[in-house]
C-alpha cells in the first residue's frame, strides 16, 4: 500500500541527461514537460523552470515541470501544464493522488500566490474527485483536447486507418507533382516557415507560439534531434510547411503554414503523411496532433482527425 511518507518530489536535483532518459521511459510525454522548452520559456518569457524528480520509495517514479515567475514584484505565480508525467507502471489513482497533493502543498493558491495547472490527465469524474481531493479547485472553461496517433504499427496499417477522404487528398497530393524538402535541425527552413506562419496567424487571429519562441526552442532541441520541418515545392516554390518537436519517445505538432497553391495540391496531407513516416523512422512511438478546437477552427480539428488516433480531453484549469 502507498503512503505518504513513501512518496516525495525533489526539485532542481540530479542532471539534464537523467531527466532526458526518465522523460523518454513515458510514452505519451509532453513537449511543455521537457527540459527544452522550459529553458526556451525562461529566455522569452522569463519563467523561472521548476523541475522535480518525483519518487516512490526512493525510485525514480515520474516528473513535472513547474514555471513560476514574480508579478509586480510580490506575487509568485506558479502554472503546471499538461504535467506531471508518470512511468506507465505508477500510473495508478493512489500516487496520482499523493503527487497532487504534494503539488498542491508546495503550491498553495492564494494571497501573493496564484496558482493554475492543466493536469495531463483525462476528464473523468474519477480524476475530477481525485484533484478535489488533493486540495484543488476546478476553474471555469473547456479543457484541453488533442489526439495521440499510434506510430508503432506499420506503414500500410498507418495508412489503411486514415479516413478516406483524408487518403484520397493524400494520393491526390502524391501525383500532384509536390517535392518535399526534410530539415532535420531548422536551420535552413525555419525562418521561411515563421514569416508564413505569423501571417496567417495574424490575418486569422489564432493564438500560437511567438517568433522567439519558436526560434529559442529551435535552439534549446536541436542538439537532440528533436526539430523536424518538412516543406513542399511546387515548381521550385515553396507552397506548405510543418514543424515538429521530438521529446523522449513523442513529437508534438507545433506549426504549419499552407498557401492557395498548396492547398489546391493537398500539399498539407502530404505533409504530414510524409512527418509521420520521419518519426515514425526516428523511433518516436507517439504524434501528439496539438489542439482540437471543433468550434472555433472545425476545419483543422477536422484534419487532424482525419489521420485517426485517440482524442482526448483533459481535466482543464484547476487553482
Amino acid at each position: 500500500m502507498t503512503t505518504p511518507e513513501d512518496l516525495r518530489i525533489l526539485w532542481d536535483v540530479g542532471r539534464v541527461a537523467e531527466w532526458e532518459s526518465l522523460l523518454k521511459a513515458v510514452p505519451r510525454s509532453t513537449l511543455t514537460q521537457c527540459f527544452g522548452y522550459a529553458v526556451a520559456m525562461r529566455t522569452v518569457e522569463g519563467w523561472t523552470p521548476r523541475l522535480g524528480l518525483i519518487e516512490l520509495a526512493d525510485k525514480p517514479i515520474g516528473l513535472v515541470v513547474v514555471m513560476e515567475k514574480r508579478a509586480f514584484g510580490l506575487a509568485r505565480v506558479a502554472r503546471l501544464h499538461r504535467g506531471p508525467l508518470l512511468l506507465p507502471a505508477a500510473q495508478k489513482p493512489a500516487i496520482l493522488a499523493l503527487v497532487m497533493k504534494q503539488l498542491r502543498q508546495r503550491y498553495p493558491t492564494g494571497p501573493l500566490r496564484w496558482t493554475a495547472i492543466v493536469p495531463e490527465l483525462p476528464d473523468t469524474e474519477e480524476n475530477r474527485a481525485l484533484l478535489r481531493w488533493a486540495g484543488w479547485r476546478q476553474d471555469k472553461g473547456p479543457g484541453y483536447r488533442t489526439l495521440w496517433l499510434d506510430l508503432r504499427p506499420d506503414e500500410a496499417t498507418l495508412r489503411k486507418a486514415l479516413a478516406q477522404k483524408w487518403r484520397n487528398a493524400l494520393s491526390q497530393a502524391e501525383r500532384s507533382g509536390l517535392a518535399v524538402e526534410v530539415d532535420r535541425d531548422g536551420s535552413s527552413q525555419l525562418s521561411w516557415l515563421t514569416e508564413h506562419y505569423l501571417k496567417d496567424r495574424a490575418a486569422k487571429g489564432f493564438r500560437g507560439p511567438s517568433a522567439p519562441l519558436l526560434t529559442r526552442l529551435r535552439t534549446a532541441l536541436h542538439r537532440d534531434g528533436d526539430i523536424l520541418l518538412l516543406r513542399a515545392c511546387k515548381d521550385g516554390e515553396p507552397v506548405a510547411g510543418v514543424l515538429f518537436l521530438g521529446h523522449g519517445q513523442a513529437a508534438t505538432y507545433q506549426v504549419g503554414w499552407t498557401g492557395a497553391e498548396g492547398r489546391r495540391t493537398r500539399a498539407h496531407n502530404l505533409l504530414l503523411w510524409r512527418a509521420i513516416l520521419e518519426l515514425k523512422a526516428q523511433g518516436r512511438t507517439q504524434l501528439d496532433l496539438g489542439g482540437l478546437l471543433p468550434d472555433q477552427a472545425p476545419g483543422v480539428t477536422a484534419f487532424k482527425r482525419g489521420v485517426g488516433g485517440e482524442e482526448v480531453e483533459l481535466l482543464g484549469v484547476w487553482r
